[in-house]
């Protein structure tokens, strides 16, 4: 594999983090972010607002591929008019400045969001099962639909064909030090939820391999792990959650797997060669152990 120079916006979040950790075993990464992180990293720091366009084109000098992780989160709760005004229009500045830099690509991180799924709105549940990237996106909350806007826009740079587009929808991201806080959501009695998830190394190969993959002038792929964070087979919690199941359902899919996650990661597979490497209840045990070793300390 020919060596890159990658530039990586938001590489001192908390993702961004492992993504140029896992890059820089290959390419030579430039994190730029507003600050850096406060121990060494293997990146070079270039200071970066993805709201100034003439910054991001000064970042974007000399690159082969851009990697866009800046942006405002859902789990920060913002404004609506910030999540639309940050997230989209920062996302047009880089995808502006990498075209006019002549960069070969960009990877935008989407999110799961963009289908809306995740708001688990009465009037708005899953069309089949396993969720895949031709499902229909129909997001509300401001979070989903700036991402939906700039894959939108991503496809629109693709289509000139002048830079291919990849854009990664992760699922809930899973650090190490955010296990806990993660069982503690998803155990949590009556939980209404889709119990999706993909660990942040995982999510890192990912991006690497976006970064890496040839031929793809524009696509979007989901992130996500192999099985459900649920400790119950997936069509039964499906059913008692969500009522009944969807009339579209991969029963092969689920009999090979029951604990199979809601949403499919077949195409990342396929047209990445990324598959997850996580077992949730395995890191629950592990989890559990550290516990019982801190309490008997």
């Amino acid at each position: 594999m020919e060596r890159k120079r990658v530039v990586v916006t938001g590489g001192s979040g908390r993702v961004g983090r492992h993504v140029i950790e896992c890059l820089a075993a290959a390419h030579d990464v430039v994190n730029a972010d507003l600050a850096p992180l406060g121990f060494d990293q293997p990146a070079e720091f270039v200071r970066t607002d993805v709201m100034d366009i003439d910054a991001v084109r000064a970042a974007l000098k000399g690159a082969d591929v851009a990697v866009h992780l800046a942006g405002l989160d859902y789990d920060w709760g913002c404004p609506p008019e910030q999540y639309i005004d940050v997230n989209t229009r920062g996302s047009w500045h880089v995808l502006q400045a990498a075209e006019e830099q002549g960069v070969g690509k960009t990877v935008l991180c989407s999110s799961i969001s963009i289908c809306g799924l995740q708001e688990m709105r009465p009037d708005w549940q899953p069309q089949s099962l396993p969720i895949d990237e031709t499902h229909e996106n129909r997001p509300v909350y401001p979070y989903g639909v700036s991402k939906q806007i700039a894959e939108v826009m991503g496809e629109s740079f693709a289509r000139k064909g002048k830079m291919e587009v990849i854009c990664l929808r992760p699922l809930a991201v899973i650090l190490p030090e955010t296990l806990g806080a993660y069982l503690d959501f998803v155990d949590a009695p009556g939980r209404h939820w889709l119990f999706y998830y993909v660990t942040a190394e995982d999510l890192a190969r990912a991006f690497r391999a976006a970064v890496e993959v040839q031929g793809i002038t524009f696509d979007s792929f989901y992130i996500g792990a192999d099985d459900s964070s649920h400790p119950v087979p997936t069509l039964e919690w499906f059913r008692t959650s969500m009522g009944d199941l969807p009339r579209a359902v991969d029963q092969d899919h689920y009999r090979r797997n029951p604990l199979a996650s809601v949403f499919g990661n077949a195409r990342a597979r396929a047209k990445l060669g990324w598959a997850p490497t996580s077992d949730f209840n395995a890191m629950r045990a592990a989890h559990a152990g550290k516990i019982m070793e801190r309490e008997n300390a």
